[in-house]
């Protein structure tokens, strides 16, 4: 048996999709535990309305909401359920009826401790789908449907999306080794629970289908926020620490943790607001005192970590370390010293014409403002609109591709890119191709 957990809170609008979605599994032997976090909306009379149809369904409906994220209602569920094997539904998400079914095919077939499935997201502002951050892992990476072992493999996983309603795990592995969600006033406790689960696990397989579809900028959802919960990352980092070093695991894995707290000041540091950046690079600072500088500086060198990575943890130390250390100092030879126009001659180079264009159209749509995501998103609905002006969506969805294209060049015409005139000329032409088959 497999007990689900679902989680909910004030989503009155998406918990009935997603119950369904559950209980109309091919794989029927399910323990489907709802956890509602006192919910003030309608959801919990939607939860009770369904589980009243369909026995399976165990409502644990708590009396007030709980502080911060969804770890106490994930580990409320994870001590209530009864399965031989546990999966996770975010309540605002939806499943293939096939998800669990394959799930535990893989876990049974291969005799592993967690199975990681696929899924993409589901744009609520501009109703449209687009590949989760870690395809490119997916595309170079571990074999799929087998068995997956050792420590090298490990070092891999931990780069795939830590989220846990994509994956399928055994229970008797997770109270084995006491794993549960950490507890506070904070956001993102998927992070450390994922580092957990992948450095105890003995064997692991991959499900390459896509199994669920997570819902993105809905109104409410943390990672739209851009305020200061998103430096609940920096908590996180500090608790991975602790728990790889008590357990005399963090040489091991102290490369891929500096590696991974610095990558996500990336991508914090361009989502929280203007008022908050100081605070980004001061909390970085405090995890980079974790480590020796001259690690870190063999550490964070090209190849590793990209410009933009090296350059925020640099500010960060405050001392111009990084800069002076001998990593940062190598000739520049291949194309990922260039940030993200060498990331996309690597991916193009790796994948072609067709799948870099698709890569760069979601990363800047991705990282377009609010408005533009949202214009974009009724350019769209109008575009397959029957009664729709043709000649005003034509000329509308020029102007789109014609601001994204605008963002490329943009990019294209960084300073660090003049370093390799040569690779940018090149790289102009297969720009063309790209607009081209955008």
């Amino acid at each position: 048996m497999i007990s689900v957990i679902v989680t909910t809170y004030n989503i009155e609008e998406y918990v009935e999709q997603c119950l369904r979605s559950v209980i109309g599994q091919t794989y029927r032997d399910l323990e489907i535990i709802v956890v509602d976090d006192g919910s003030s909306d309608g959801t919990r009379e939607i939860i009770n309305k369904v589980s009243s149809q369909d026995a399976r369904i165990v409502p644990v409906l708590l009396p007030e909401n709980t502080p911060g994220g969804v770890a106490v209602a994930a580990n409320i569920g994870m001590a209530t359920a009864t399965g031989e094997y546990i999966g996770f539904v975010d309540g605002d998400d939806w499943c293939e009826p096939f998800m669990f079914e394959k799930l535990v095919t893989s876990a049974e077939k291969h005799g592993v401790d967690l199975v990681v499935g696929n899924f993409k997201n589901y744009d609520e502002l501009t109703s449209s789908y687009y590949d989760a951050s870690d395809k490119r892992h997916w595309l170079s990476g571990l074999p799929e449907d087998e068995f997956i072992s050792g420590e090298a493999a490990k070092k891999s996983l931990l780069k795939f999306n830590p989220v846990p309603w994509r994956k399928l795990y055994n229970r008797a592995f997770i109270e084995k080794n006491a794993i549960r969600f950490p507890e506070g006033d904070y956001f993102y406790e998927d992070n450390p629970f994922h580092w957990f689960c992948v450095a105890k696990a003995d064997g692991f397989s991959l499900v390459p289908e896509y199994l669920c579809y997570h819902r993105m900028n809905r109104v409410g959802q943390t990672m739209s926020s851009g305020d200061r919960r998103l430096l609940a990352m920096y908590e996180h980092h500090q608790t991975i620490h602790d728990w790889l070093k008590d357990g005399s695991l963090l040489e091991l894995y102290k490369v891929e943790l500096i590696l991974w707290v610095v990558n996500n000041t990336c991508w914090i540091y361009d989502a929280i607001r203007d008022e908050f950046k100081g605070e980004v690079l001061a909390s970085l600072s405090h995890a980079l005192d974790n480590y020796d500088r001259e690690f870190l500086g063999s550490t964070l060198v090209p190849g590793n970590m990209g410009d933009k990575g090296r350059k925020l943890a640099d500010r960060a130390l405050g001392d111009g370390s990084l800069s002076q250390g001998e990593g940062s100092k190598a000739k520049i030879v291949n194309n990922r010293h260039l940030g993200l126009v060498g990331d996309a001659v690597v991916y193009y180079k790796r994948y072609g014409v067709v799948e870099t264009a698709k890569k760069i159209r979601s990363y800047l749509y991705a990282r377009a403002p609010y408005k533009v995501r949202k214009v974009a998103g009724l350019l769209r609905r109008s575009h397959d609109t029957n009664n729709a002006d043709e000649n005003v969506v034509k000329s509308l969805k020029e102007i789109r591709e014609h601001l994204e294209f605008q963002k490329l060049m943009h990019a294209l015409s960084e300073e660090e890119n003049e370093k390799m005139k040569d690779e940018v000329k090149k790289l102009r032409e297969d720009v063309k191709k790209i607009k081209d088959s955008l």
